[in-house]
């Protein structure tokens, strides 16, 4: 499961986006996926430590938005006959593997 580590020294001082948030500048966007929420954590810490008046915030994802198949269409045994794909928000929970995960 991929973290990502955002440096928010100024967080105040971004740009505004129309629809109401802030706009990450180009240098404070994280650049580097950590592969999982141990290292990202050493890493947060390890910058915390290299940069005294830094401020750096960790994201760990909660949920996926994927497209999956609905059945629209059975047939009197309970066969799927017809599937429609919907979007779905499908949250994330302590995964077993991380690989079972698609990112």
């Amino acid at each position: 499961m991929s973290h990502l580590i955002l440096d928010g020294a100024d967080v105040y001082e971004w740009p505004r986006h129309h629809g109401g948030g802030v706009v990450i500048p180009a240098h404070r966007r994280p650049t580097v996926p950590q592969a999982n929420r141990l290292a990202a954590e050493a890493e947060v810490m390890r910058l915390a430590a290299a940069h005294p008046g830094g401020v750096f915030v960790l994201f760990a994802p909660v949920a996926i938005a994927k497209r999956v198949p609905e059945a629209t269409h059975c047939n009197l045994r309970g066969e799927v006959m017809r599937t429609h794909n919907v979007v779905r928000l499908l949250p994330i929970v302590d995964a077993p593997y991380e690989d079972d995960l698609p990112f």
